[in-house]
């Protein structure tokens, strides 16, 4: 979808299955089948990965049946420097993967000066905890996948491990769109990605998508019920998408097929169906990944809130049904510059919190 560059995909944390963004920019699209490393560093654009050099630090046995570190504790332990314990707590994949001294090596100097974390996001999803810290300045922050209930997994095993320098933009995140929006759902969805930092939105890192949201349907910690490979095994599947504010529709695609099986992705044609609307001077809504043929909108229409625009659907580059809403100040998408989204009674939803319509 031009260079609008990261929508929800699958990527394995060692052997987990994890719910994260992937790539819509032509240049740099992934797979929604590739795996990546569960230990990364991030500074800047580049991301360096560690892989296997030596091990030599003992290991907790598997058939435990809950490793001691709870997952709200990880950065308490951390701040304690009793990093053999995390490490002893990490996946057998993971422990292939990087190696203790890479690990001693890049954990222990990551927090330098660090005078504590504070815990801003849990998304429970899957038989799986993800949680996100940064420290009290707001410049690192660390991503930690637990399992939580998981076949073959003690609980709280650490699945994957993130350690990132953050980047704020300043300009535009405490600025807000001039029009109040609702979240463009009847029910509850869960936020997936959204939030001021890369760690909580994969979109933050580009500027036409920077405070847009993903969002998908949950029962019981899972998106699905049944057979994953199906799209009306997925929840949200089907479910309504309704206009956020007032306005006029400016742009429709409505004939991109939805993704079947539920996995494989539509790199060509990255947002597959999508509406545009106008609201005020330079805000301009996008909902994407409808289902084909379900739009009920078309050009020049008036809306008005809440108004049923169609279905929720997985056309697109998306790897499973989930709604892209996001605010720009242009109709188009590619050029736009992303605006954070005002919502009512000032609520801002990050990673893991809930958008219901009586926001």
């Amino acid at each position: 979808m031009g260079t609008l560059s990261k929508w929800l995909r699958i990527t394995v944390y060692g052997s987990l299955m994890s719910l994260i963004l992937t790539s819509c920019n032509p240049d740099h699209l992934a797979s929604s089948s590739v795996a990546t490393p569960s230990f990364t560093i991030q500074s800047g654009e580049r991301l360096m990965h560690k892989t296997k050099t030596s091990q030599s630090v003992r290991v907790t046995p598997s058939d435990t049946s809950e490793y001691p570190i709870h997952p709200d504790h990880l950065t308490n332990e951390l701040m304690k420097g009793n990093y053999e314990q995390i490490y002893s707590q990490t996946s057998q994949a993971f422990k292939q993967e990087v190696s203790w001294d890479t690990f001693l090596k890049v954990i222990s100097s990551f927090s330098d000066g660090v005078q504590g974390y504070q815990s801003i996001s849990e998304l429970k999803h899957d038989h799986t905890i993800r949680k996100v810290w940064i420290d009290e300045q707001q410049r690192r922050g660390i991503v930690a996948v637990f399992a939580d209930q998981l076949p073959d997994y003690p609980d709280h095993t650490i699945l994957g491990l993130r350690v990132n320098d953050l980047e704020k933009y300043p300009a535009t995140d405490h600025i807000q769109t001039q029009t109040i929006f609702s979240p463009p759902v009847q029910q509850n969805w869960q936020v997936v990605w959204g939030g001021s930092n890369t760690l909580v939105n994969y979109h933050y890192e580009y500027p036409n998508q920077r405070y847009a949201y993903d969002l998908i349907v949950t029962q019981d910690g899972s998106s699905y019920r049944g057979n994953p490979k199906k799209n009306k095994s997925y929840f949200a599947f089907g479910r309504p998408v309704t206009a956020p504010a007032d306005g006029k529709i400016v742009k429709v695609v409505n004939n991109i097929a939805d993704n079947k099986p539920v996995g494989s992705t539509n790199e060509q044609q990255p947002a597959g169906n999508y509406v545009i609307i106008q609201h005020a001077d330079r805000e301009y809504s996008m909902l994407a990944h409808f289902r084909q043929h379900s739009i009920d909108v078309q050009v020049g229409d008036t809306v008005k809130r809440g108004q049923v625009l169609g279905q929720c659907g997985n056309s697109g580059n998306s790897s499973e049904p989930h709604i892209h809403f996001q605010v720009m100040d242009q109709a188009n998408w590619a050029a736009s510059t992303s605006l954070p989204v005002q919502f009512a009674n000032h609520f801002s939803p990050i990673q893991g919190e809930t958008m219901h319509p009586s926001l």
